[in-house]
């Protein structure tokens, strides 16, 4: 692999890390979101009383955990979105195909290689090939872009 094929890769991938915050903090979210709808209220007591104010505060707070982490969900949804609709914009510049199918399958919808493999009925030795080559093509374009 060649530095411009490995500055491309590279470019590729720049939202994965970021992609799996997003879905971290989406399923914090979906914890949060269990909490406040639960139909059983928490309360802290020796079993002689309800202390009816603290457990009204517990939920108030996590009713605004909830809020926070929605709002943090949807912004980072956001940004990611941008980011792989710039990713499909460059790879929808290249020429061939083939080499675009593997590109968005890989890149933008983060597919593992034995489903590449089978989406693009090539073995797996061939989609590898074929990768570099969309690498290659890739690296061209975003050079031509001056991305990198």
């Amino acid at each position: 692999m060649t530095d411009e094929c490995y500055k491309a890769k590279q470019w590729l991938r720049r939202a994965h890390k970021f992609a799996l915050k997003v879905e971290a903090d989406a399923r914090m979210l979906e914890i949060l979101a269990g909490r406040v709808n639960s139909a059983v209220a928490k309360y802290e007591s020796d079993g002689a009383s309800v202390d009816r104010e603290a457990a009204r505060k517990r939920k108030e707070d996590d009713l605004l955990s909830y809020s926070d982490q929605r709002a943090l969900v949807e912004k980072e949804q956001l940004q990611l979105i941008k980011e792989m609709t710039k990713s499909r914009q460059i790879i929808k510049q290249m020429r061939d195909p083939v080499l675009e199918s593997i590109a968005i399958n890989r890149y933008v919808d983060r597919l593992g290689w034995d489903d590449v493999v089978k989406l693009n009925h090539y073995s797996r030795a061939q989609v590898f090939r074929l990768h570099l080559k969309m690498l290659e093509e890739l690296a061209k374009v975003l050079q031509a872009k001056k991305i990198i």
